[in-house]
């Protein structure tokens, strides 16, 4: 018990030491960090997003019927519920809520800015889910029903995730 007791004394002295604590100890220790402008350390950082956007595979998060999924070139997705489009038709999606690669992301509030970034996709088929069951039994009443669901779905192949204009410039306009 007194050897817990020594040993919170000993942090206890640590953090509550009379010279600034221990995150004054921590810094005063770093070398020293070369002041920039904050308006430099902004361009290099949107400049390196730009090259790498090109540079490595994309991602995105994209809002789809009601649900978020993460996709990347090639994914499959497969979407419950009606969904007018026919089999064979591209389409773009539009509503996406981060794009990203291995070095940086761009996060939307709550959408990634129009036209920055392109999501394509093509749809190959449509049908019905596995059957689902679904059970009541109320006992020693002798009710029972059996129900079967099949809901509709569609399957999506995801063909390209692009970050198309420069980051930080306008958008620009599509008419």
């Amino acid at each position: 018990m007194s050897l817990i007791r020594a040993g919170l004394q000993r942090l206890s002295n640590i953090f509550s030491g009379g010279q600034g604590g221990v995150l004054s100890r921590f810094i005063t220790n770093l070398a020293p960090i070369e002041n920039k402008a904050p308006e430099e350390t902004t361009k290099d950082v949107i400049s390196t997003c730009n090259k790498l956007a090109q540079a490595s595979r994309n991602f995105a998060i994209i809002h789809l019927l009601g649900k978020q999924w993460r996709v990347t070139d090639g994914d499959l997705l497969v979407v419950e519920g009606y969904w007018p489009p026919n089999i064979g038709d591209k389409i773009k999606l539009e509503k996406v809520l981060l794009a990203a690669n291995k070095d940086f992301s761009l996060i939307g509030r709550p959408l990634v800015q129009p036209g920055l970034v392109n999501v394509t996709a093509t749809i190959i088929s449509k049908g019905l889910s596995h059957t689902r069951t679904h059970f009541k039994k109320k006992r020693r009443k002798q009710f029972m029903r059996i129900n079967f669901q099949r809901a509709q779905q569609t399957m999506l192949r995801i063909n390209s995730v692009e970050i198309l204009n420069k980051i930080n410039e306008p958008p620009k306009n599509e008419f």
